[in-house]
């Protein structure tokens, strides 16, 4: 029987279907969970805004308006629920970024594993610190694939306010990654464009056909321009690595256990 879609289990979870809403839940808990560490830094308290998100979902699940999709609506659960702990918790200090790093390629060679983990360090610091406004943007857009007009739903902001933080947070990343990605950057040239946030502005689809092409134009003729466009890939792929992370057995079924009883109320 091929997998339900997610209308079809929101259709039979809202019909009474207990089995429709568990594995709704199981859908949404890994991008829940990995939103919550990254914005609490915290594990027990991304766990904690994990069962509570979903739970939330569960409760009111009757009430969900479908002109957003799920996953909007859920991390605007679950945005609430960090800020509830942020209140809360405001001299907690973060876990160390060792504790948040993402996880390596499977099976690769020790010179990649060394690189990758060093990499995942030096991203998970860097993300630690953007300004919360603009890590959710990335978190949304770069780790969790939604669309522009769905994390501004889950933001509660615009469009365009979702790409203004996104050009800015993918620039800070790719100056901190820098480092790694860029050892040996040679200085651009006098008149260079800003090729990063062209990029990213190309990846929103922000750009007209000519901007690209003099865009593609200059990164072929202009080595330095080039490598910082490569860098700036670099690090959203290391993001889009972030979003292959699974929530942790013990955390799941503590948190099946929590919708169990809820839903046997």
């Amino acid at each position: 029987m091929p997998p339900r879609s997610i209308d079809e289990l929101v259709a039979s979870a809202r019909a009474g279907n207990r089995e429709a809403l568990e594995e709704l839940l199981a859908s949404v808990a890994p991008s829940i969970h990995r939103f919550g560490l990254r914005m609490c830094k915290n594990a027990h308290d991304a766990d904690d805004i994990l069962q509570d998100t979903l739970l939330n979902i569960a409760g009111h699940l009757q009430n969900f308006e479908e002109r957003a999709s799920l996953s909007s609506w859920a991390f605007a659960l679950a945005r609430s629920a960090c800020s509830r702990k942020h209140r809360g918790l405001k001299n907690r200090p973060p876990e160390g970024a060792e504790a948040l790093t993402t996880k390596p390629d499977p099976e690769p060679g020790p010179e990649q594993r060394a690189g990758d983990q060093e990499l995942a360090l030096a991203l998970s610091k860097a993300l630690d610190a953007l300004p919360d406004a603009q890590r959710e943007v990335v978190l949304l857009r770069d780790v969790e694939g939604l669309s522009a007009p769905e994390a501004a739903a889950a933001l509660g902001v615009s469009v365009d306010a979702v790409k203004s933080r996104l050009h800015r947070a993918r620039e800070s990343l790719r100056d901190a990654l820098r480092p790694l990605l860029e050892p040996t950057r040679a200085g651009a040239a006098g008149g260079c464009p800003d090729v990063v946030t062209l990029w990213s502005r190309k990846l929103e689809g922000e750009l007209d056909q000519a901007d690209c092409e003099a865009m593609t134009e200059h990164l072929r003729g202009c080595p330095a321009c080039s490598v910082a466009c490569d860098a700036l890939k670099q690090a959203l792929l290391a993001c889009h690595r972030i979003g292959n992370e699974d929530v942790p057995p013990e955390v799941q079924a503590r948190v099946k256990a929590a919708v169990r009883t809820w839903t046997a109320r």
